[in-house]
């Protein structure tokens, strides 16, 4: 069978975000069974690498995005265009549209005649009329509306932005033969907004073999994440003058470390004793000997957190609050949720000051990840609704 997959970014386990290494992971295992195929937005670093790695793909087209602002003087067309997009998308799908792709779509399935479509996230649904013909599972990453969605424009631009989203939803999604969520709750409000149903695709992750070892770490909480995706430099401000400073009246040698690329977002953190601002660091195993816990509460967007998935995968115990759990039943010994910043402080204080029990979590943490974000397992559950599709037809 021949997978034809439609992302917004290139599927690549070195990603600088979540969700280019979460799709890496579903890809490779779908391709131990099936053909994948991938018509692919992608910045000029992704398709260097793509051409330069190898990997898993049978047919690969890449069209430029064109949603990065350009500086200096040539911002003001680009802003144009941007705004002659909005008057009827919302602006993330706006920024995803390249008038290249339809074409790119036909070719593709013209010359490799795949026998099923996947589309990952919501921005790129608005291509489904191109997808006319072939079998189509849609899967959803963020009930219905990136967390990214400020406009820049104040309050009436992002309310207007989010009504976009609502028309956007409604229009394009019943187009799809099927439609996925990342998560129950997720899959819930998506149903109720489309009024059909919705299925969950279950998160998945790489596990290394070997966990890493929180008791040899300092009192260290990290936190990671991409800072053009609004939820994480809205939860790093947070944590660092909310929660820091509960830990280090408990514990003054506690430090917060922040990482992730286009940190230049929260530089003016790093002025605040115990917090150490990284930037991009690519060796997250390395960065997780050095810490002793994920402190990673999120307070808007949807989907499921895929540092938190990480850091549990590596055997690193994770704090957070009840939107940064969604996704995923993770036993209590090795992830804390609380809701307030007197409650944060006091979860990570908890294994900030014993190393024995931040070890006893990590295990934990490793033992679960291995039984239940086995990309194989996910993957079998993935080809086997792709092949029902692909005997139904439309």
């Amino acid at each position: 069978m021949r997978v034809l997959l439609l992302a917004p970014f290139l599927p690549d386990r070195a990603a600088t975000h979540g969700g280019g290494a979460y799709l890496s992971s579903l890809v490779t295992a779908l391709a131990k069974t099936v053909e994948v195929g991938l018509v692919s937005l992608v910045t000029p670093a992704e398709e260097l690498r793509a051409k330069a790695d190898g990997n898993v793909w049978h047919r690969a087209a890449f069209a430029p995005y064109l949603g990065t602002s350009p500086s200096g003087i040539r911002q003001v067309p680009h802003q144009v265009r941007m705004l002659w997009h909005w008057r009827r998308l919302p602006l993330v799908a706006a920024k995803h549209w390249n008038a290249s792709l339809p074409a790119m779509l036909a070719h593709t399935i013209q010359e490799w005649q795949p026998d099923v479509a996947m589309i990952e996230l919501a921005q790129m649904s608005q291509y489904l009329p191109y997808l006319r013909g072939l079998p189509t599972v849609l899967t959803d990453h963020e009930a219905g509306c990136p967390a990214n969605t400020r406009t820049g424009l104040g309050g009436w631009g992002d309310r207007r932005d989010r009504r976009l989203w609502d028309q956007f939803v409604r229009h394009y999604y019943p187009m799809a033969d099927l439609v996925q969520a990342v998560t129950p709750e997720d899959a819930a409000s998506l149903r109720a907004q489309i009024g059909r149903d919705v299925v969950v695709r279950a998160p998945v992750c790489d596990v290394p073999a070997t966990p890493t070892a929180p008791k040899n770490a300092p009192p260290r909480a990290l936190f990671f994440g991409d800072y053009r995706h609004h939820p994480n430099p809205e939860a790093a401000t947070r944590l660092v003058r909310e929660v820091l400073p509960r830990l280090r009246a408990s514990l003054p040698t506690a430090e917060l470390w922040l990482a992730g690329q286009h940190c230049d977002r929260i530089a003016a953190l790093a002025a605040t004793p115990g917090v150490r601002v990284l930037g991009f660091v690519p060796d997250l195993p390395t960065l997780f000997q050095q810490v002793r816990l994920l402190l990673a509460p999120v307070w808007s967007g949807g989907g499921f957190r895929m540092k938190s998935l990480v850091a549990l995968a590596h055997g690193l115990p994770v704090v957070t609050n009840a939107l940064g759990a969604r996704g995923c039943a993770v036993p209590a010994v090795a992830r804390s949720i609380a809701e307030d910043a007197a409650g944060l402080a006091a979860a990570a204080l908890a294994w900030l000051q014993d190393a024995d029990a931040a070890a006893i979590a990590g295990l934990a943490a490793h033992k679960w990840a291995l039984s239940n974000l086995s990309a194989t397992a996910v993957a079998a559950a993935q080809i086997a609704q792709l092949r029902a599709l692909k005997q139904r037809g439309r």
